[in-house]
């Protein structure tokens, strides 16, 4: 029985390291093809406005599971560039809601281009098969 549970953590452990190794090695790829554009903690920002705009940054953060605190600093950064605003609510003028802007959603279609090639690309030695059942491995790990 322990020998069974040593194997197991192992598998653990081997688990994890290779899936920070994928995160990491895809994250580093598509950081350096976004070089010309903006990091993708700025790009996940404009793709969750542009998918769904007006938003506000509470709403933002709980989709990408981070901070608010990040989310007022990546924004402050996409304001200062001019690919979202800040518009208030007629409503309740203390509701501040983000909107992607028309420079916004060019950077963010050019940059969802550049990303699905690089996808592409990467998962083009997986069969269909082996995508789906990634999917639905992953998808349990999630609940």
């Amino acid at each position: 029985m322990k020998n069974t549970e040593q194997s197991r953590n192992d598998l653990h452990h081997e688990l994890e390291m290779s899936l920070r190794k994928l995160f990491r090695t895809l994250r580093k790829g598509l950081n350096e093809l976004y070089t010309d554009y903006i990091p993708s903690n700025e790009f996940a920002v404009l793709q969750t406005l542009n998918v769904q705009s007006p938003l506000m940054a509470s709403e933002i953060a709980n989709e990408l599971k981070v901070s608010s605190s990040h989310i007022t600093a990546v924004t402050d950064r996409l304001v200062g560039k001019n690919y979202i605003e800040r518009v208030r609510s007629d409503s309740d003028r203390r509701i501040v809601y983000l909107e992607i802007t028309e420079d916004g959603k060019k950077i963010a279609r050019e940059m969802d281009v550049i990303k699905n090639e690089y996808l592409a690309k990467k998962f083009s030695q997986l069969t269909e098969d082996e995508m789906k059942m990634m999917i639905t491995y992953s998808t349990k790990l999630l609940d």
